[in-house]
Parts: structure tokens; C-alpha cells; sequence
């Protein structure tokens, strides 16, 4: 099966999400951890509110800035670092093909191609928009799968699921 795409800034930033929470305790604890900083602010904004005093309010400047430290580590450095890693990386960019046979994937871009075998994937995720093929714990190539058909899809699946181990 051959399929033709172009990646775009969105699809790196989603793979990079899908990348994150690949398991469901790097899910769930970064989750829980939003969670209980979250619950530490509100107490800490409400100790202010009940006590009047200008020192309750200057408490609260170090909580401000220690969560725009955290809403810029957890969210935009992450986003901004894959639109520019998108933007630097020219076999990113411009039309894509890949072939999904018996024999493995066969890549196909403007300036290289790459033909790895089923026995090299260690594992693929499925992300809302994209598949990611992993060579390494880190190392994945993105298919976005926005727009294919439920077919197309199913088949994909199918087929990775017959030659790569599946991470749930």
C-alpha cells in the first residue's frame, strides 16, 4: 500500500505530544503532577486572599512566576522547539511517500529515501492524527493519517499489528 503525504509544523508538535504520553504512566503522571501543582496554587491564592496583609500578597509572586516557569518548560518551549526543528530540517519538508509491504516500510522524500524492515521497528503508536514508526526508544518516523480513509486506516493498522510489536 502506497501513500502519499506532506508533514507540516502541526504534525511534528502532535507527534512530539503523542511521544510523550506513548505510556500511560508518563501519561498519567504528568497529569497528576499538573493536578497537584494546580491544587497548590489555589490553596496558596486563597491563604492571600483570606489574610490581608501586603506580605500575602508578595508571597504569592514567587507562585506566579514559578508557574509561568512550568506553563513555558510543559508547553511552549516543547512547541517551540518542533516548529523549529520542522522549519531547519529540509527532508521534512515538501512531498513524502511511503510504501507498507511485506517486507517492511519504504520511505520516499525529496533528497533520500529509506527502506527498513518490519524486524527493525521495536514498536508504532497511534496518535489522534499521525502513526509513529519507532527504530529506537526515541527515534520514530510520523505518517499522518488525517484525512486517509477509515479503510486506509484499518489496513495500516492491521498491518503493523502483524509485523511490530504493539506499546499500549
Amino acid at each position: 500500500m502506497q501513500i502519499n503525504y506532506q508533514l507540516n509544523e502541526k504534525d511534528f508538535v502532535e507527534a512530539y505530544g503523542v511521544h510523550r504520553n506513548r505510556t500511560p504512566f508518563k501519561k498519567w503522571s504528568m497529569r497528576f503532577l499538573i493536578a497537584f501543582v494546580g491544587f497548590m496554587a489555589v490553596l496558596v491564592v486563597v491563604g492571600a486572599l483570606t489574610d490581608h496583609s501586603q506580605r500575602a500578597a508578595m508571597n504569592l509572586l514567587p507562585l506566579m512566576g514559578l508557574i509561568a516557569f512550568w506553563i513555558s518548560f510543559l508547553w511552549v518551549l516543547p512547541r517551540w522547539n518542533m516548529r523549529r526543528q520542522f522549519r531547519k530540517q529540509p527532508g521534512a519538508q515538501g512531498p513524502r511517500t511511503v510504501t507498507l509491504d511485506a517486507d517492511g516500510a519504504h520511505w520516499r522524500w525529496d533528497g533520500g529515501s529509506g527502506d527498513i524492515a518490519w524486524k527493525n521497528y521495536i514498536r508504532w503508536i497511534e496518535g489522534k492524527n499521525q502513526i509513529l514508526f519507532y527504530t529506537s526508544p526515541v527515534c520514530f518516523n510520523i505518517l499522518p493519517i488525517e484525512g486517509l480513509p477509515s479503510q486506509q486506516i484499518s489496513d495500516i493498522r492491521e498491518l503493523l499489528e502483524q509485523n511490530i510489536q504493539v506499546v499500549k
